[in-house]
């Protein structure tokens, strides 16, 4: 992954130091199924810093910690800021945790359904167990963080090199030897910037959703939870 950070369109960006890219690709392979059946490609995560990475966590039963915090849902204490104290603006992307349980018909684990921490962990717990049974992965196209807390974002040029130079260095070689069965990309604008990529790679196995903080309207999120549900009826159905 070091040769992400050489392109010259990254160069000045700032949004987070490279160690923090890293624990974030090793909390999406710590959830990574044995058997890939349905790929969700994201955009990116969100972009943190040495010192949130290195803040102390307080524990989470049961799930796996191959790294320390970062700005991915796969972190139990992103959105949590009871099991990371030392963390400011750590609000989370419950958008993505209410997309997911939508799509596979499960409660959202939001503070109103599980008000109790304890709880709260254990239902986003269940429901990532049960994805990954079910042989699905979210990972994101874009290695670097492309956003960051607050609205900061790289410029257009930037994200554009951020996703096709993640493609070129890391995506295109590993994602076609997992051979998913199907894949969504969760943001237009991924689609758009990958779309010749996709379609050598994963010819008439890809479609493109909204992002879940992008759907207009009622109207739109329900068509959005609708294709995910059915890519994972079809290419991902449970026991």
């Amino acid at each position: 992954m070091a040769e992400i950070w050489s392109f010259p369109q990254w160069e000045g960006q700032g949004l987070e130091p490279p160690e923090v890219a890293i624990a974030v690709e090793a909390w999406r392979q710590a959830w990574r199924p044995e058997r890939l059946r349905l790929l969700l490609l994201a955009e990116s995560h969100m972009a943190g810093s040495a010192a949130e990475l290195a803040a102390p966590l307080l524990p989470a039963p049961g799930w796996p910690m191959p790294a320390g915090f970062v700005r991915h849902l796969y972190c139990p204490a992103y959105g949590e800021p009871s099991l990371a104290p030392e963390v400011a603006r750590n609000a989370g992307t419950p958008q993505y945790w209410g997309l997911l349980s939508a799509a596979e018909g499960s409660t959202a684990p939001t503070r109103a359904a599980f008000p109790a921490v304890e709880a709260r962990l254990a239902a986003k717990l269940g429901l990532l167990q049960r994805l990954r049974r079910r042989g699905v992965w979210l990972t994101d196209a874009s290695l670097v963080a492309v956003a960051g807390p607050g609205g900061a974002r790289v410029s257009p040029a930037a994200y554009a090199a951020a996703l096709r130079e993640s493609w070129r260095l890391h995506h295109g070689v590993v994602l076609p030897a997992l051979d998913p069965a199907g894949v969504v990309v969760i943001g237009l604008g991924v689609a758009k910037v990958l779309r010749a990529e996709l379609d050598a790679t994963f010819p008439g196995r890809w479609q493109a959703v909204p992002q879940p903080m992008g759907a207009r309207g009622a109207a739109a999120a329900a068509a959005m939870v609708a294709a995910l549900a059915e890519a994972l009826r079809r290419h991902a159905p449970g026991d």
